[in-house]
C-alpha cells in the first residue's frame, strides 16, 4: 500500500503542448517525497514541455498534484508559492542584475527577511564562488557560475520540488560533475524532491532513485535508476551510451 510520501508528486494522464500542437500524450508518473527522478529521452521527446507543464508555464489537461494540491490551471507564480522551483534550460539568469539581486529574486514569495538572509548564507555554503561574486553582474560570470547562480536562486525559494532542465548544458565535464554532486547533497541534506531532465543520462541516473524515458511525448520505459543504468540494451536503445 502506498503512503502519502510515495505519492508526493503525482502526474496522471497529462496532455500538453503549444497552441494546437500536442507534445505530451497521456504522461503518468509519481515521485516520492525526497526522491530524485530522472527524465530521459532524445531531443524533441517532450522532456522540457513536461517540466513547463509542472510549473505552470504550459497549459495541460489531466492531473498534477503536489502533496495532494492540484497544480494544473495555476499560473507560474502561484505554483512557485506552493514550493515549486524551476531552473530552465539555458539557466534563465537576469544578466544585467548582480549575483545578489538574482539570488534575492529567488525569494520573491517570502516575507521572512531574517530567514532569507540565513538562506543566502546557506546558498553560499553550497556555492562559495557566488559569495565572491555578489556585486558582479550575472552576465560577467562563466557558464558554470551562471548555472550555479540559477540553482542558488531556485534554492532561495526553499522549494519542496526542484525542477532542473538540462543543468549540464554547455558545461565542462568537471563542472558538470561538481554541479551534480551539489544537487545530490541538496537532496540528501534537505530532502528536497528533484525532477531532473538531462541529456547526460549516465550522470542523471547516478543521482536518481527512479527514471522515466520519454519518446514522442509518451513514457516508454520506467524503473529504478540503477537497473536502467545497468541494462546495456536499454542504454544503447534509448540513452545513447554503452554500459
Amino acid at each position: 500500500m502506498s503512503t502519502p510520501d510515495d505519492d508526493f508528486l503525482v502526474v496522471e494522464d497529462l496532455h500538453a503542448g503549444y497552441g494546437g500542437a500536442r507534445v505530451l500524450h497521456g504522461v503518468s508518473l509519481t515521485v516520492g517525497r525526497g526522491e530524485v527522478c530522472a527524465i530521459l529521452g532524445p531531443n524533441g521527446a517532450g522532456k522540457t514541455t513536461l517540466l513547463r507543464a509542472l510549473c505552470g508555464m504550459v497549459k495541460g489537461r489531466g492531473a498534477v498534484r503536489l502533496g495532494g494540491t492540484g497544480l494544473l490551471g495555476r499560473p507560474p507564480d502561484a505554483v512557485a508559492r506552493l514550493g515549486v522551483a524551476h531552473v530552465p534550460e539555458g539557466r534563465g539568469t537576469f544578466l544585467p542584475l548582480t549575483v545578489e539581486e538574482n539570488l534575492r529574486l529567488g525569494a520573491f514569495t517570502r516575507r521572512d527577511r531574517a530567514a532569507v538572509q540565513a538562506d543566502l548564507e546557506r546558498v553560499h555554503g553550497y556555492f562559495p564562488v557566488l559569495r565572491k561574486r555578489l556585486k558582479q553582474q550575472a552576465g560577467s560570470l562563466s557558464g558554470g557560475e551562471q548555472q550555479m547562480l540559477a540553482l542558488g536562486r531556485a534554492l532561495m525559494l526553499r522549494p519542496r520540488l526542484l525542477l532542473l532542465d538540462e543543468p549540464s548544458l554547455g558545461l565542462a565535464p568537471m563542472v558538470t560533475r561538481e554541479l551534480f554532486g551539489i544537487v545530490r547533497s541538496i537532496n540528501e541534506e534537505e530532502r528536497t524532491t528533484v525532477v531532473v531532465v538531462e541529456q547526460n543520462a549516465h550522470l542523471a541516473l547516478g543521482i536518481a532513485r527512479q527514471a522515466h524515458v520519454l519518446e514522442t511525448g509518451r513514457i516508454v520505459l520506467s524503473g529504478p535508476a540503477e537497473r536502467i543504468r545497468a541494462d546495456e540494451q536499454v542504454a544503447r536503445s534509448y540513452l545513447g551510451y554503452r554500459v
